[in-house]
């Protein structure tokens, strides 16, 4: 067989290998494609609730400027319309506590209040939306961030860290900045942003890796070594049998008594970190964090 020959033959056995893994990620590109023009094709979601104030930003702590608070109504209002869900903005300057702890507490509920008083929710009143509380108070500084509906179903603890990360990241020297960080962050997770980022690549890269590594072997033995050869078994002009065997020594038998294991009861939870019922009996989701 020539060189050529094996190449294609190489060819021909890796695709006929590898048929079912192309089969499923033609699949899962079909999907993607239509996912993704779904999203590039959907329009402005329609509100529901109409009692909610039109008002999101906040600023009763006075860290943004007349132009700020303004870009930053405008920023709600086009994240709103795409994924259905209330952004709204809060800053104070009170006493809450010297204790980390407690004034996380109480600046939850204060966030939780200040959600439900005012009826925010996009498609009804104490639906879907996020509240961000932000302390501005010298030495007890904190930020809660509360989620409430599809936000709080869709939020992990670990998405909620990443919000308050975002935040954090400018917080000290740019509020504006950190605010906007805020209404984006929860805005890419709850329209799946980044979620498929990485998917188009792996279509691509999971089937050349498996044939450079379907090659690289054929390549590096493409023909059977021989391991025998015409005397291997002859000797003396004679068949040679060889004849292996084991021979049992001894016997011994051992028991040994193997514990049982006892589960431990536990419950699990779904969505929605730090999942929590509010003074006016709405659930509500978040978390917090002090500077």
């Amino acid at each position: 067989m020539t060189e050529k020959e094996w190449k294609s033959e190489s060819l021909r056995q890796y695709f006929k290998y590898f048929r079912f893994w192309f089969l499923a990620l033609g699949i899962l590109l079909v999907i993607f494609v239509g996912f993704l023009v779904v999203r590039l094709t959907a329009g402005d979601k329609e509100r529901q609730n109409t009692s909610a104030p039109e008002e999101r930003v906040y600023d009763y702590a006075e860290v943004l400027t007349a132009e700020e608070e303004e870009k930053l109504r405008q920023l709600i209002a086009g994240k709103e319309a795409k994924i259905g869900c209330d952004l709204v903005l809060v800053t104070t300057k009170e006493e809450i506590g010297e204790r980390p702890s407690a004034r996380e507490k109480v600046l939850r509920d204060m966030a939780d209040d200040f959600y439900d008083d005012n009826l925010f929710g996009f498609d009804a009143v104490h639906g879907s939306g996020a509240l961000l509380m932000d302390n501005w108070y010298e030495g007890q500084m904190s930020t809660w961030l509360s989620t409430c509906g599809a936000v709080y179903k869709k939020f992990s603890s670990r998405d909620i860290d990443d919000v308050l990360d975002a935040v954090y990241a400018y917080i000290e020297t740019d509020p504006y900045r950190a605010y906007c960080a805020y209404v984006d962050t929860v805005a890419d997770k709850m329209s799946g942003k980044g979620s498929f980022r990485f998917f188009p690549i792996l279509i691509l890269v999971v089937p050349i890796a498996a044939m450079l590594v379907f090659v690289a072997g054929k390549l590096k033995n493409p023909i059977g070594k021989e391991t025998v050869s015409p005397g291997t078994y002859v000797v003396g002009g004679r068949p040679a049998i060889r004849v292996q065997a084991d021979q049992l020594m001894r016997k011994m038998v051992t028991k040994r008594r193997i514990p049982r294991v006892e589960s431990s009861g536990g419950s699990g939870g779904s969505g929605g970190g730090g999942g929590h019922t509010s003074s006016g009996g709405v659930s509500h989701g978040g978390g917090g964090r002090s500077r």
